[in-house]
């Protein structure tokens, strides 16, 4: 009698599953699950929340996110279920978004690209926070997938992702994909990509309309919010590496942390080295469109935003995962030993930035709680953190970054002559002289607040 033996493997697909289960597992782990909502944040839950009244929305955001987050917070104000319900779809979309590269190819360098991602510090950080940028990124991935197996369907609908949560990104993201589609001449990719474009760019013009008077005076506000024009932030995101989450605003960045910046480094050599190894395999072509694009994702934030926050590189992150998870694979064993000490470093920075950022927060929730029982009618908040207070109170809010202007802002002051009760709350800045006869109030922590 013969006994054949069957060696038992894994497939790509369940590596991938795995993958995702660990992102999910490592959201749950570190501390940004009972962390508090942040400015952004509130910005974004607030337009459909049935708590709080929609905060003052910028010209440069889009609807992506507070679509995304829509459904839990028209019905709860729990910020930890908003944590679950974006640990979820995150880790659903991370799947997503790599399964569509396992049908350009059906290999362990798919979920291998995939761990890559999700243990960036910056994919576990933001992966439960109502923030675009991560959304971009899997979407970026996505799109590029789809337009190498074919499928304008699926394209279409990654650029529409895309497009909702950052038009500028879906629109520097459909130049090179674009260009491949015209060098195979699949015109009906083309019109896959445009029409992608047009929903986003869409909804985002008829909002400029509405609300900012106009596309052209839209895009003009927006350029001024972000500090755009040619410049070179090269210096700012190497500092940025392991924090601050934004490099602006007089916030101190820091030095370059050197191990950090070995990685930054670490990333082109080894997505060029993977490059160099499929050079002569069907998989080069790929990798190539793969890393084309997200050079050309980074290139703006680079070059064109005069600021730094290190998750708008995350979409460069996330394509050239591929070529990276490439080079990993065809070198000797020691590149393994890389993959560990990047989760480990990551991991570290991870944890670090959480814990702090959570700490601020909860000092913050401390402080809105102490102001809960001042609280018995119409009101606003206006000051330092006024958006993340005005969506745990559920007032109108009018934030503000560094310092007070002279004057009480018109809508503020519009609000006061309707009954509001006004709010001012500050740490660190020296209040305006118009609040100096109002009530003052000591909160936990740097706040403090008056009252009007």
């Amino acid at each position: 009698m013969v006994i054949v033996r069957r060696e038992l493997t894994t497939t790509p697909t369940v590596l991938l599953a795995g993958v995702a289960l660990l992102y999910f597992t490592a959201q749950l782990l570190i501390p940004t699950l009972g962390m508090g909502i942040g400015w952004d944040e509130a910005v974004y839950a607030s337009q459909y929340a049935a708590h709080a009244p929609p905060a003052v929305y910028s010209a440069p955001r889009a609807q992506g996110v507070s679509l995304l987050v829509a459904p839990i917070v028209a019905i709860t104000d729990e910020v930890v279920v908003l944590r679950l319900w974006l640990s979820v779809v995150s880790s659903a979309a991370l799947f997503g978004a790599f399964a569509v590269w396992l049908r350009v190819r059906n290999h362990r360098v798919v979920p291998l690209a995939a761990l890559l991602l999700a243990g960036c510090w910056l994919s576990v950080f933001y992966g439960n926070q109502a923030m675009p940028n991560l959304y971009v990124a899997l979407g970026a991935v996505a799109a590029t997938g789809f337009l190498l197996i074919g499928n304008p369907l699926g394209l279409g609908a990654s650029m529409v992702l895309v497009s909702l949560m950052r038009p500028t990104d879906a629109l520097v993201l459909a130049v090179p994909l674009a260009a491949y589609a015209l060098w195979r001449r699949s015109l009906r990719d083309v019109a896959a990509l445009a029409a992608g474009l047009a929903i986003g760019w869409g909804q985002w013009a008829a909002e400029a309309v509405t609300r900012f008077g106009g596309v052209a005076e839209r895009l003009g506000a927006a350029g001024e919010h972000n500090d755009t024009g040619l410049t070179s932030t090269l210096g700012e995101h190497a500092r940025a590496l392991d924090g601050p989450a934004l490099c602006r605003f007089g916030v101190e960045c820091g030095g370059v942390p050197p191990a950090l910046l070995i990685w930054w480094i670490a990333i082109p050599l080894a997505a060029g080295a993977g490059l160099w190894t499929a050079r002569r395999t069907p998989w080069f072509r790929p990798l190539a469109l793969a890393t084309a694009t997200a050079v050309a994702m980074a290139l703006p934030y680079f070059f064109y935003v005069d600021y730094a926050a290190p998750r708008f590189l995350l979409p460069a992150y996330a394509l050239l995962a591929l070529p990276v998870a490439t080079a990993v694979l065809s070198s000797p064993r020691p590149a393994l030993v890389g993959v560990a000490a990047h989760l480990i470093l990551q991991g570290a920075v991870a944890v670090a930035m959480s814990s702090g950022i959570r700490a601020d927060r909860d000092v913050m929730n401390a402080a809105a709680e102490q102001l809960r029982p001042r609280i018995d009618g119409p009101c606003v908040i206006y000051g330092q953190g006024g958006a993340q207070l005005g969506y745990l109170l559920g007032c109108e809010s009018q934030a503000i970054a560094q310092r007070f202007d002279a004057t009480m802002p018109a809508r503020v002051r519009g609000f006061r002559d309707r009954g509001y009760d006004v709010i001012m709350t500050h740490r660190g800045v020296e209040p305006p002289a118009y609040t100096d006869d109002w009530q003052r109030l000591d909160l936990p922590g740097p706040w403090r607040a008056r009252l009007g």
